[in-house]
């Protein structure tokens, strides 16, 4: 008994003794020391408030940035997604054809190997030039030749060929590329934008913050379990790095790192969004021994064990056959560009193509929902209805656009655990393992009810319609200001019969607007768009829609008219401005709409006027209410009236645009900004209750609504007021289903 005691307190000691030699070996303790210090200095918290008014400049011109680079250099030098994620669920073979994002061509050749044909897009033609030297090289290259160049960056091997072998099988633009950068380049690893950063994180920044002991983790492959020890005794040091992404390399850096600022803001609801992230990578991968997208950039080079799958030999003969049959199509232009030519062939009766798999990257997040539902719409199109499946993955949480919400998606476990006597643990070659992302999706279009229509902006092809000049702004911004004063005197009249006191005030309001009402409010409010182009559309064609305040049924025109004509049997637009739907009558005549779209003056709190004017309760697909809501005094009624018309079982959709009191994000913000945002909040009420506009608030919908209404997408942002530059509320739009 005493022995085996003595044999086990050996071996405790002999462990901690080897985990104590290792952490020495790695010069851990005194660069976390150091750098905890320098941290803490007066010397770098005086530095960073220097550099802090130049964070917030490149954090506002990021996009401009990032999109300068477009055309000039290469931005991605590695595909920054897992394909092994979507190879779980995809499972290609021979029969598929995929259209999807070039980047640096490393998810593209995955799924080479896998032996499906693949279309790769990319707007920046230096992405397409990577490729397509990549391509050449596998063709042409032996295994360990192919391995050289881009693992272990033997670029004096790869000038040595490029004149005569490579070069004549590039293309035009992508040789004018290379014959500018073949001369310069010494490293694939850390080229373009995202290497060059990569460089400065990981072997500057890392060092400098006490992590750069991680570089001889990740060369002697330390196990897992051994790693995370170490990082679990110095947890703050990661928190540490977490932090100062977040202050200092996020507003500097996110441009070379090839991250639009639209991306970065889905995650703005989160907490520790960096920290989550190291913790993802640390704890859910095999970080020093499989996890190549981080061990690559540290180590400066790939090794055979932990690489991308088209660098392993096992996978070589494979991809290059198949890149010998000419399975990988590269098209420099975006998805949407190459799919129209891809129709506009279909048109022709010549040969197109039907595409079984869209992997779409990340590039989702960086789209606003114009471009997302201009994409999604003709991607459709392009589509096998009965094989068809979308995939992409997100910086959010949850599907970020109501537009892609309508695929009925499904999510991917991204982090998938160990079953049976290791339950708990996570499956390190099966997780993945850039950490990033939050959350992934995959859509089968034979799943989908709904079908994804294309939008417009205006019903006429002139330019002019609305007349957005300085001078009929300031004309019109002038009677809005001034019509408290003239009704107060007794200037102002209505000259036309109203439903009620409420309705008079509204008619006398907009009677002298309505000729310019569209214009004024074309760049102001700017939630509307947003909310129609995200409607919901069915692939019946009977489908009903009430537009509440729809005035001059200017909201109409941000559909087609022949969509209009396809999908919907009956729309109504209710006001209770006469001057207002005087011109919905005529523009709706014009468009030759008159026997789909229905004018009518009621108000819309008034119970009896609702049941009278309006189709029955529970028959409406659609209700909504674009900046109308706000303006009305009973919202509670308005609300449950809406809900009232709506069918049930998830059929009937409520949308609303409108200005708000609240982002909803304010508990994120340090309390001296929170007291600003609060007198902030307080003038904008003011301001707008001048004009008869009740900002909105959760409160509203929580009480007007009951529990059968279920929230299914919300987006509030900032939004300016003509001639007010200083004047920024919040406006957003909203979706509720009625289950």
């Amino acid at each position: 008994m005493c022995e085996r005691n003595v044999n086990r307190s050996a071996r405790v000691k002999g462990k901690n003794v080897s985990m104590k030699q290792k952490f020495n070996r790695l010069d851990c303790t005194n660069r976390f020391e150091d750098a905890l210090g320098w941290c803490m200095s007066p010397f770098f918290w005086f530095f960073l408030s220097i550099i802090s008014p130049f964070l917030f400049v490149m954090k506002q011109v990021t996009d401009k940035l990032l999109f300068f680079m477009v055309g000039r250099n290469v931005i991605y030098n590695v595909n920054w997604e897992d394909p092994r994620v979507e190879r779980a669920v995809l499972n290609l073979n021979e029969d598929d054809n995929v259209i999807t994002i070039a980047s640096a061509g490393c998810n593209s050749l995955d799924y080479i190997i896998d032996g499906a044909r693949v279309t790769a897009c990319d707007l920046n033609d230096c992405q397409i030039a990577l490729c397509e030297i990549k391509v050449a090289c596998a063709k042409i290259l032996t295994y360990d030749e192919f391995f050289s160049i881009f693992a272990s960056n033997d670029c004096d091997f790869l000038r040595e060929i490029y004149p005569k072998r490579l070069r004549p099988m590039l293309t035009a633009p992508s040789a004018s590329f290379w014959d500018e950068k073949i001369d310069t380049i010494d490293s694939f690893m850390y080229f373009g934008a995202s290497g060059g950063l990569a460089y400065v994180a990981f072997r500057i920044f890392f060092p400098m913050i006490g992590l750069g002991w991680i570089r001889n983790a990740c060369a002697e492959r330390m196990p897992p379990n051994e790693f995370q020890g170490i990082i679990d005794v110095n947890k703050v040091y990661i928190k540490t790095a977490a932090w100062l992404i977040k202050k200092v390399l996020e507003p500097f850096a996110i441009a070379f790192a090839g991250v639009p600022l639209r991306q970065i803001q889905l995650g703005n609801k989160r907490h520790n969004t960096w920290l989550t992230v190291f913790e993802n990578i640390i704890y859910r991968t095999d970080f020093c021994g499989d996890n190549y997208f981080y061990n690559g950039y540290i180590l400066g080079y790939f090794d055979k064990h932990c690489c991308p799958n088209y660098l392993k030999e096992e996978n070589f003969a494979r991809m290059q056959a198949n890149l010998k049959k000419g399975n990988l199509t590269l098209y420099t232009g975006t998805i949407e560009g190459f799919l129209k030519e891809n129709m506009a062939l279909k048109a022709a009766k010549k040969p197109y193509d039907t595409f079984t798999v869209a992997s779409l990257l990340d590039h989702m997040d960086w789209m606003p929902h114009e471009w997302i539902n201009s994409e999604i719409s003709i991607l459709m199109k392009n589509m096998d209805p009965a094989t068809g499946r979308v995939f992409w993955r997100s910086f959010a949480n949850d599907v970020h656009s109501p537009i892609l919400q309508h695929l009925n998606p499904v999510e991917i476990d991204q982090y998938p655990e160990v079953e049976g006597a290791h339950a708990g643990q996570y499956a390190y070659h099966s997780c993945d393992r850039v950490g990033m992302y939050f959350s992934s999706w995959i859509a089968n279009i034979s799943e989908c009810g709904n079908t994804i229509e294309p939008r417009s902006i205006s019903w006429s092809d002139d330019s002019t319609t609305f007349d957005t000049s300085f001078l009929t702004t300031l004309k019109t911004g002038f009677k809005i200001v001034s019509f408290p004063i003239k009704q107060a005197i007794g200037l102002v009249e209505t000259q036309k019969e109203t439903a009620n006191g409420h309705g008079k005030n509204i008619e006398a309001f907009y009677q002298d607007q309505a000729s310019v009402y569209d214009s004024f409010r074309e760049n102001f409010l700017h939630a509307r768009c947003p909310m129609l182009t995200c409607l919901p559309t069915m692939t019946s064609g009977d489908m009903v829609w009430i537009d509440v305040g729809g005035g001059t049924a200017r909201n109409l025109e941000f559909i087609p008219v022949d969509v209009l004509k396809a999908r919907f049997k009956k729309i109504i637009v209710v006001d209770i401005s006469p001057s207002l739907l005087d011109v919905a009558k005529a523009r709706v005549a014009k468009h030759g709409l008159s026997d789909i779209v229905e004018c009518v003056c009621c108000d819309f709190t008034d119970e009896r006027s609702v049941k009278k004017h309006l189709p029955a309760a529970g028959s409406v697909d659609i209700v909504t209410f674009s900046y109308s809501l706000s303006m009305i005094p009973n919202k509670k009624c308005a609300l449950e009236n809406a809900e009232r018309l709506l069918k049930s079982n998830g059929e009937g959709c409520l949308g609303v645009a409108d200005f708000f009191e609240r982002s909803g994000r304010e508990h994120l913000l340090q309390y001296p900004i929170q007291l600003l945002r609060v007198i902030e909040s307080k003038a904008h009420k003011y301001y707008f209750r001048c004009d008869g506009v009740h900002l909105l608030t959760d409160e509203v919908f929580e009480n007007g609504l009951t529990s059968t209404m279920s929230k299914q997408f919300e987006e509030k942002f900032r939004g300016s007021v003509p001639l007010l530059p200083i004047l920024r509320p919040y406006q957003g739009f909203a979706f509720f289903a009625k289950e």
